[in-house]
């Protein structure tokens, strides 16, 4: 059997070799790097209240119901009034609103072109949020 020769470096290594260390490094660097925002981002956005100054104010917490009825009739806060009317009104009451929002609901076969009329409406005069409820049948 043939020995084999052992390779000779000229200069034997000194001290640690940092090769496989830093690698080593890197890869864990590059991993908390790729799975740090997984935990701070859940995908699960919760509005918590916030608190109110206390004191008299011409801003309260207001609410802008408006039901569309099937007959034509808009009803603004339980009251009948026309379309003209609630154009006047919707100002007056989102400027007195702390939410800024409007709460739309309609009866069974009011058509959607109605409703989208109110919605513009609603987000020209100044509303900041829009919800529509829909009724159990």
């Amino acid at each position: 059997m043939r020995k084999r020769k052992r390779l000779r470096f000229e200069h034997e290594p000194q001290g640690l070799i940092l090769n496989s260390l830093v690698d080593i490094a890197l890869s864990l660097v590059i991993g908390f790097i790729v799975t740090i925002p997984l935990f701070f981002e859940s995908g699960i956005f919760v509005n918590a209240p916030g608190v109110a100054k206390a004191g008299a104010s011409d801003v309260s917490d207001i609410k802008v119901n408006i039901h569309l009825l099937d007959d034509g009739a808009i009803l603004l806060n339980e009251e009948i009034v026309t379309y003209q009317r609630l154009t006047e009104l919707l100002p007056e009451l989102l400027a007195r609103s702390v939410e800024r929002k409007v709460i739309i609901s309609t009866e069974a076969h009011v058509r959607y072109e109605r409703v989208i009329t109110v919605l513009d409406l609603a987000k020209q005069k100044g509303a900041g949020q829009l919800a529509l409820l829909r009724s159990r049948r």
